[in-house]
């Protein structure tokens, strides 16, 4: 039979573990999806090709990502394939979405990049 001791030890590495454990998930469920150009790009051609009939939650999601994209230190590239996502994604803001609105998705992602 175990020694009171060697249980007392388990129980802590037990607790510990537990401890770190809960630790780790909380970070991981705060953390945002890396967000690549690709995504980006994949992201715009479906809203364009295939858009709902009232399309705003396919463009606040896409610009959603877009501001996780540039708050993470990336950028588009500076090629015809970069300008031509940026132009779509300008196009796609200025259609009605308020710049309040728009405002408050850029605030939460800094947030939760922090």
């Amino acid at each position: 039979m175990l020694s009171k001791k060697i249980i007392l030890f388990l129980i802590g590495i037990a607790v510990v573990t537990i401890v770190i454990m809960s630790g780790n998930t909380e970070h991981e469920s705060k953390s945002l999806t890396p967000v690549t150009q690709k995504d980006l790009q994949d992201m715009v051609a479906n809203w364009m090709s295939n858009p709902d009939k009232n399309d705003t939650n396919q463009r606040l999601e896409i610009m959603k990502a877009y501001y996780a994209f540039q708050e993470s230190g990336q950028s588009l590239t500076n090629d015809q394939n970069g300008r031509v996502l940026e132009n779509q994604i300008r196009k796609m803001v200025s259609i009605n979405i308020p710049v309040e609105e728009l405002n408050q998705i850029k605030q939460s992602i800094r947030e939760e990049l922090k």
